[in-house]
């Protein structure tokens, strides 16, 4: 063997074993390194291998069910095309959470305590003006109510008048009733139903027979009240009266009403109360050319109420009148801004039975009120001279009363009272003798 084969033998095993020494070192410090590394991991990276480790288990487990249900005909695994990486979390960052401001609690907190601070405001001030209104304390030991229609209890019923003074005056007695309406309002719904009364209707007053107008001249309110619940068998107990002057504030407060005046006879007759209005109320409210729907003002719309002679009498005179207060009731929940005004100016104008907390509660409920329907009492009537005065005769009182309660109380087949039979009865007679 020559010497130099020898050395190079040599030389190559040493090369070979300094490699395999410089290998072992590398895989220790690589196997320390990989220690540190680990035992330096976060939270979120061993939570990460948690997660890899999981799904490595799933696909292991979903690849042995599909091989079970394949029953062994394919000798390969088709990987799926798109990898489910649902907890793969190696090359990806949880998504940010977006910061919730509150901006709309920001918006809504000082919104809501505003409309609280403004409805605190105008709940306190509806009880100012209402103080001012002219209370009327009602003798109720006085007043007869007839009970017998249960129904009656789920309604709020509220005689409306309007005086006819020329001075523009609330008295107590002596002021004959241009206008009287019955209101009922549903206390669940809040349906609202008007009734008018025709002021000429003949009823008994006390056991004496006249107008029903003349009622409230003769004892004011408890008069005009007992009248009405003894002719109709109802249970009234609550009041308001207005003069012409509040009207017609209520209205031009409101910008006005529309209303349609129909015939050449209505137009003249019209023009001529506006005339009369304008002197009692003052003012310069311009008459009418032409017949036409037009929007009213106060004295306009007050005329409107009052005309008598024309087609249809008394009872065009109560619809023209129901037709006012519709209007009225209408611009009011269109703009609820303007109670502030109307409470200010049409309140000091009115008496009523009502307590503060009565017309504070039915204020703040207008906007829930819907008048559904109105119409007139006696709906069956003939109009024809007695003793040289000009009455409206129900046909009859019996029958007008039963209709009265099934309108505004939804009673069927109502029974009245003995008292308002006796009361037909001697309405009934008349008539007889007038051929009817």
């Amino acid at each position: 063997i020559h010497y130099s084969d020898i050395t190079h033998g040599v030389e190559r095993r040493l090369r070979h074993y300094r490699k395999e020494r410089c290998f072992m070192q590398s895989s220790s410090s690589n196997k320390h390194s990989k220690k540190r590394s680990t035992s330096s991991l976060s939270y979120r990276s061993a939570q990460n291998a948690s997660y890899r480790q999981l799904d490595d288990e799933r696909r292991k487990k979903r690849h042995s069910a599909e091989e079970s249900q394949s029953g062994g005909h394919s000798g390969s695994r088709t990987k799926s095309a798109v990898p489910d990486n649902r907890y793969d979390t190696r090359n990806s960052r949880p998504p940010k959470r977006k910061k919730n401001r509150g901006c709309l609690g920001r918006i809504l907190l000082p919104l809501i305590l505003l409309i609280l601070i403004i409805f605190a405001l105008f709940f306190l001030f509806l009880r100012s003006a209402f103080n001012k209104v002219e209370k009327y304390e009602l003798n109720m030991s006085d007043i007869v109510v007839n009970d017998k229609d249960d129904n009656m209890n789920n309604y709020q019923t509220i005689a409306l008048f309007g005086v006819d003074n020329q001075d523009n005056k609330i008295k107590d007695v002596g002021s004959r009733t241009d206008t009287i309406i019955i209101v009922s309002i549903n206390k669940s719904s809040k349906d609202v139903k008007l009734m008018s009364i025709y002021r000429d209707t003949y009823v008994s007053i006390d056991g004496e027979y006249d107008k029903i107008n003349a009622a409230y001249a003769y004892g004011g309110p408890e008069q005009a009240i007992n009248t009405i619940n003894r002719n109709l068998d109802l249970n009234i107990t609550d009041f308001a009266t207005v003069n012409f002057k509040a009207l017609a504030d209520a209205v031009d407060i409101l910008g006005g009403i529309e209303l349609t005046i129909k015939s050449e006879k209505e137009l003249e007759n019209l023009n001529d109360y506006i005339g009369n209005m304008n002197k009692i109320n003052g003012g310069d409210s311009p008459k009418f050319d032409e017949v036409g729907t037009y929007t009213f003002d106060g004295n306009q719309a007050v005329a409107y109420s009052r005309i008598r002679y024309m087609e249809g009498g008394d009872h065009e005179r109560a619809n023209h009148q129901r037709l006012v207060v519709e209007g009225i009731v209408k611009k009011v929940k269109q703009q609820p801004w303007k109670l502030k005004a109307l409470a200010d100016t049409v309140i000091p104008q009115c008496k009523t039975s009502l307590s503060t907390g009565d017309m504070t509660s039915l204020t703040m409920s207008l906007l829930r009120y819907s008048i559904v329907d109105s119409q007139a009492y006696p709906f069956e009537s003939v109009d024809e001279r007695y003793g040289g005065i000009y009455y409206g005769f129900p046909l009859t009182v019996y029958s007008n009363t039963v209709q009265a309660h099934e309108y505004l109380y939804g009673t069927k087949d109502y029974e009245p009272t003995e008292e308002l039979g006796r009361i037909s009865d001697k309405v009934e007679a008349v008539t007889d003798d007038l051929g009817y």
